[in-house]
């Protein structure tokens, strides 16, 4: 029995021509097919990877591993101007990595994008820019470094990657801004107790492993009520903010303060020995004394502060409780001090 073709469907249908078309445009509009199917796995691929990643990191990343298999390159860097956001994934391991690393943040840090590509000779590279705001502004790009020479594979690539690329590098930026929200602190911007307890597991692990030092800080504000209650809250919740914003100033990024309580922080502090870990909040406290902030009939409002060392023996419940009593006794032996296990009565 031979096979059927029902004309009606035919007629005016866009396989019409099909029937009428000579071997030859019938092998072209195959490839053509073929070619869009190919097309589309990519895509498909390329969202797959990329709905796996809850993270602007692992999301570039996980674009720059399906990009090899597309198109040789070496780096690829993302840039959100609006967001204050970027990121860079260099796969180079050799000695001229952080060559690259640096020449890529100089590019990104440009006010204006002069020229979407160009040579980098100091690293026998060139270059190359995709916008990916509608408008075509520098506000969202991507930075790739190649050596290709094939430039008609890349035009094809780049119209590809703008329209696929630009909502779900949007989508992954709002996630983590969620995500960072439900960890700081409203009012301060500080991290909170939650983010406090996962870096304390982090940092105890750390210096178990690698048997460098470790020391925790407690810190509470003297007079804080005072503020509180003879200047207003608004003036008590600029007090936190101004305080706040004085102690991040002075830590280094490697440490992490947090507000655990009302007029309460703490202070992690890696590669830092109880000394080293003492000088440095006095300078907390001389610090917070500087801001003086005063209500009308008390003191200048202060810090106390309790700091400890880690021991790899003590239980962490231990060393909290030790940090904790310190803390007390600074508050107990005239506030606005720095006091620590040897001060304890």
């Amino acid at each position: 029995m031979g096979i059927v073709i029902d004309k009606r469907k035919w007629q005016g249908g866009t396989h019409l021509h099909l029937l009428a078309s000579s071997p030859k445009d019938l092998v072209n509009e195959l490839n053509r097919y073929r070619a869009q199917s190919e097309q589309l796995e990519k895509v498909y691929e390329l969202h797959r990877r990329l709905g796996e990643c809850p993270d602007l990191a692992s999301m570039i990343e996980a674009f720059s591993v399906w990009l090899k298999g597309q198109f040789g390159h070496e780096l690829v860097a993302y840039r959100n101007a609006a967001r204050g956001r970027q990121y860079i994934s260099c796969s180079c391991h050799g000695p001229h990595r952080q060559n690259m690393v640096d020449v890529a943040e100089s590019l990104l840090t440009c006010q204006e994008i002069h020229t979407h590509q160009g040579s980098l000779e100091q690293l026998q590279m060139r270059y190359r820019f995709l916008l990916l705001d509608p408008q075509e502004t520098p506000e969202r790009l991507l930075l790739i470094f190649d050596q290709e020479s094939d430039e008609a594979l890349f035009e094809d690539l780049a119209s590809l990657l703008v329209r696929e690329l630009r909502g779900p590098l949007d989508r992954v930026l709002a996630y983590e801004d969620l995500y960072d929200q439900a960890r700081r602190d409203a009012l301060t911007g500080l991290v909170n107790r939650r983010v406090f307890e996962e870096r304390l597991f982090q940092e105890m692990a750390n210096a178990e492993r690698y048997g460098h030092p470790l020391c925790l800080a407690y810190l509470d504000l003297d007079h804080f009520k005072a503020v509180n209650d003879k200047l207003g809250h608004a003036e008590g919740d600029d007090a936190l903010r101004r305080v706040s914003n004085t102690l991040s100033a002075m830590v280094r990024d490697s440490d992490c303060l947090a507000r655990v309580g009302g007029d309460e922080f703490a202070m992690i502090l890696p590669h830092t020995d109880l000394e080293s870990g003492r000088l440095f909040m006095q300078r907390l406290c001389y610090a917070v004394k500087e801001l003086d902030i005063v209500a009308p009939g008390s003191p200048a409002l202060g810090v106390s502060i309790g700091i400890t060392q880690w021991q790899s023996d003590r239980p962490m419940m231990e060393w909290l409780e030790q940090t904790d009593a310190v803390l007390y006794q600074a508050k107990a032996s005239g506030r606005s001090q720095v006091c620590c296990v040897t001060d304890l009565n």
